[in-house]
């Protein structure tokens, strides 16, 4: 026999098994609601919190046909409750869809399955009954019905969801990695994982996601020591080499010199850098070092790759369309050039990485060119995507890709650019010391649990990763701390868990001795 419920069971009241009433408290607590009922008033109590949940409550209802009635109380927070009543009142169309609500029920629950349950089961809409005495007062009002609506329990296939696109941001992401390959990897890993599958004025659908922004933080400056891997769509010959007059062949050669497209190639994003305009070319990458050494705080060294005459009709226009180099002091009191790109549509798999080595080529250029003044490093390199897309026919190679290379870092070994943390338990508090990635301390924050922590913490960690970690350590903290044990706690090792048994025994002690000690008082 199937033991029931065949849902959510963990979650789920049972009551006496002859009622024939349900209760669905939505999202009120059981826990508030329950003790002041009878025992037998009910069969099962669970909630509702949202819309996803109704076809497991149809799939458990089905399963138990001496069901006949829920009652729908409690608060309506994400109106799944309106969401059933809308089940009950108007049923579901061909793509098994709520009527009127557009909540999917799980397609391997028949229709016909469904019309049962909505012509056999009673709903009582009691969404005013909030207090449990209300409740309380309204079931024994309930008329049962005893009759079951099915001989037997009906129980259909159920098959666990494969997703294929997560829910993400409509636009905004960001990325980081050190170099051009990491960041290759996850962004790749992003477009496949929250990319909206669309349609292109190409013959390709594709996954897109909105404005991307890539940071490259330690990418090798030297073309030799770029970071390329052999599994990249594009081998090295292709990508080109530093050559010994300075000039560069392959891919970065098209992209940072002028006159390398070859026949049959109408432009080369190095010719917009390069020689920009028919009448009169202009060598922008030579405008933006000159705007650049005549100021450092300059926010005009801007190379601009789109001719609105000449693209706007074009069937090929760039896809890179703006570049822009700025100077900023670093910590050790040198300057680091920072270089931000803007392309209005990105093929992620195909071109992205050879497009960032042509972007670090350039990046070397220009830092080359300002150094005959005064030394100056590459920065961060910034790439921004407005639309990046992954092409049908890539998929699966980006999938193969992924589950070849794609390893995801270990939180600790992350650096957050927002800093460090450490932690340490003194009583009365959880003392947390906030760093810059130097070491230099920036301040201290005390506080008596996590929670309270990380209220005043949340704002200044920079990365997902980072904060779970600092979640796991501020909770061991606690425990430390609340058991009276605060040596039992080390950052980043294992919780003594002898001395937390000791301090648990030491405080059942106590609560014994306080105990015994008011019982002989009264």
């Amino acid at each position: 026999m199937t033991t029931w419920p065949l849902y959510f069971a963990r979650n789920l009241t049972l009551g006496a098994p002859d009622s024939s009433i349900g209760l669905c408290l939505l999202w009120t607590p059981q826990e508030r609601v329950l003790p002041a009922l009878p025992p037998n008033g009910y069969a099962v109590a669970g909630n509702l919190y949202s819309r996803e949940g109704i076809s497991y409550l149809v799939r458990n209802v089905l399963a138990r046909p001496t069901l006949r009635t829920i009652v729908l109380c409690g608060r309506d927070m994400t109106g799944s409750g309106a969401a059933l009543l809308a089940l009950m009142e108007h049923g579901i169309d061909t793509d098994h869809r709520i009527i009127g609500d557009g909540t999917r029920l799980h397609t391997e629950i028949p229709a016909d399955a469904i019309a049962l349950f909505r012509h056999s089961v009673r709903l009582i809409d009691a969404r005013d009954r909030i207090r449990p005495e209300a409740v309380a007062a309204l079931l024994p009002t309930i008329e049962p019905i005893h009759e079951p609506f099915a001989p037997a329990p009906l129980i259909f296939p159920y098959t666990e969801p494969q997703a294929t696109t997560l829910p993400a941001e409509q636009s905004g992401f960001v990325v980081r990695g050190r170099t051009i390959r990491s960041a290759y990897l996850d962004l790749i890993w992003h477009v496949m994982t929250y990319g909206a599958q669309t349609g292109t004025q190409h013959s390709s659908d594709q996954r897109e996601l909105l404005d991307v922004m890539t940071v490259i933080t330690d990418e090798p400056a030297a073309p030799e020591q770029f970071s390329y891997a052999p599994w990249m769509p594009f081998t090295r010959e292709s990508l080109g080499v530093r050559q010994p007059d300075g000039t560069f062949s392959g891919y970065l050669g098209q992209f940072v010199q002028a006159g390398h497209g070859g026949a049959g190639v109408s432009y080369t994003y190095g010719d917009r850098l390069r020689a920009f305009g028919e009448a009169t070319p202009l060598d922008q990458l030579a405008t933006m070092a000159d705007d650049l050494q005549a100021s450092g705080q300059s926010r005009r060294a801007v190379a601009v790759l789109w001719e609105p005459a000449r693209d706007a009709g074009a069937k090929s226009p760039p896809c890179l369309v703006l570049v822009q180099a700025r100077l900023r002091p670093d910590s050790s009191g040198g300057t680091r050039l920072y270089l931000t790109a803007y392309f209005r549509s990105h093929d992620i798999y195909r071109a992205w990485a050879s497009n960032a080595y042509g972007l670090q080529a350039l990046q070397l250029l220009l830092t080359e060119r300002l150094t005959n003044h005064a030394p100056v490093a590459a920065g961060d390199l910034v790439i921004i995507s407005h639309s990046a897309h992954i092409y049908t026919h890539d998929w699966e190679a980006a999938e193969t890709l992924l589950a070849h290379h794609h390893r995801r870092t270990t939180p600790r070994l992350e650096r957050d650019p927002r800093g460090s943390f450490v932690i340490s338990v003194e009583p009365p508090d959880i003392v947390v010391q906030h760093f810059t990635p130097d070491g230099t301390h920036l301040r201290t924050v005390r506080g008596g649990s996590a929670d309270a922590l990380a209220a005043q913490l949340a704002p200044f960690i920079g990365l997902m990763s980072h904060a779970l970690y600092l979640g796991q350590e501020l909770h061991r903290a606690e425990l430390a701390l609340r058991v009276g044990r605060p040596d039992a706690f080390r950052q980043d090792r294992a919780l003594d868990m002898a001395a937390i048994g000791a301090g648990i025994a030491a405080m059942e002690n106590e609560t014994e001795h306080t105990g015994a000690h008011n019982e002989h008082q009264g």
